[in-house]
């Protein structure tokens, strides 16, 4: 039988108002069919939160490590850093609050570190509409990483992707120490994409890839399912790749070049086909406004 990776849990929170998700996030880590070895519950900038999980949660579940306050930045970067320093397993698992893990999760996303090559491992983001059977009509399946989710493209069983999700996601433990954890300088989301880049180029040959039977069901909340979040999300979105190429090069997106050929392009046809036209201004729109944002970003016109 394969050993499999010791592995921390990372589960950054910083409002109460998920608090019924957090504890679904927390129970299902401790179902898990591989135990962590740790794990560890970072709050960010709220001390009334971290008490409350401190009286709660720790009685029910004794070796949960709660109430580490973040101290630093406030920022998802600056309590997953929180949560690393306090790691010990040799893979550090990140789950966000509101993502539930099936029971196979946590042994599904730490089965290909047996592969020495692997660096970060992606799991699959299921999303959950909030108050909906499915997802708005208007919504393609090629646009879910505006709601954190696993989109159509990600990739297939054990390919090498660029970056995970940072809903549900996994990297090696010294990687993490040795370029630094998460770097809070990078302040436009894509900070995953900005890790395994320099992870990439501390340690050549390190591999990022997907394992699809790593599942959680991520929540959507209603006030993101409607057009003016995805237009924002999209416009952030480009904001963040134009940092990217700042930072790491125009051969950074050759990702976004071959998604936008084979998969918005094959979308649209789809969407017409199907007389889905919600998704042709989706499709089209999308890819506007998130160019656009990148065109801003690169001329420093904001």
């Amino acid at each position: 039988m394969l050993n499999l990776a010791s592995a921390s849990v990372v589960i950054c929170a910083y409002t109460e108002e998920r608090w019924d998700s957090i504890v679904r996030a927390v129970e299902g880590v401790f179902q898990q069919t591989h135990q962590p070895m740790d794990v560890i519950l970072a709050v960010d900038h709220n001390p009334a939160l971290a008490a409350r999980f401190e009286a709660e949660l720790h009685v029910r579940f004794p070796t949960l490590t709660v109430a580490l306050e973040n101290t630093g930045p406030s920022g998802i970067g600056s309590a997953r850093n929180v949560g690393i320093a306090h790691s010990h397993g040799d893979v550090v698992v990140f789950l966000d609050d509101d993502a539930a893990p099936r029971t196979t999760w946590l042994e599904e996303i730490v089965r290909p570190f047996a592969d020495c090559t692997v660096g970060v491992v992606a799991g699959l983001v299921t999303p959950v509409w909030i108050g909906a059977q499915r997802a708005p009509r208007w919504l393609p399946p090629e646009y879910f990483w505006v709601m954190g989710a696993t989109w159509r493209g990600f990739g297939s069983d054990a390919a090498d992707i660029r970056n995970p999700i940072g809903a549900s996601m996994a990297i090696r433990r010294d990687l993490l120490v040795h370029v630094g954890g998460f770097d809070l300088g990078f302040t436009y989301n894509n900070d995953e994409t900005d890790l395994c880049f320099r992870i990439r180029s501390a340690f050549p040959g390190t591999r990022t890839v997907y394992a699809p039977k790593s599942e959680v069901l991520h929540e959507v909340s209603p006030a993101r399912q409607t057009l003016k979040y995805f237009f924002r999300r999209c416009w952030v979105e480009g904001i963040a790749k134009g940092s990217t190429s700042e930072r790491h090069g125009r051969g950074t997106l050759m990702r976004e070049l071959d998604y936008c050929v084979r998969y918005l392009t094959t979308g649209v046809i789809g969407s017409l086909v199907t007389l889905r036209l919600g998704r042709v201004v989706c499709l089209v729109g999308g890819f506007s406004t998130t160019l656009t944002a990148w065109i801003v970003s690169r001329t420093k016109k904001w």
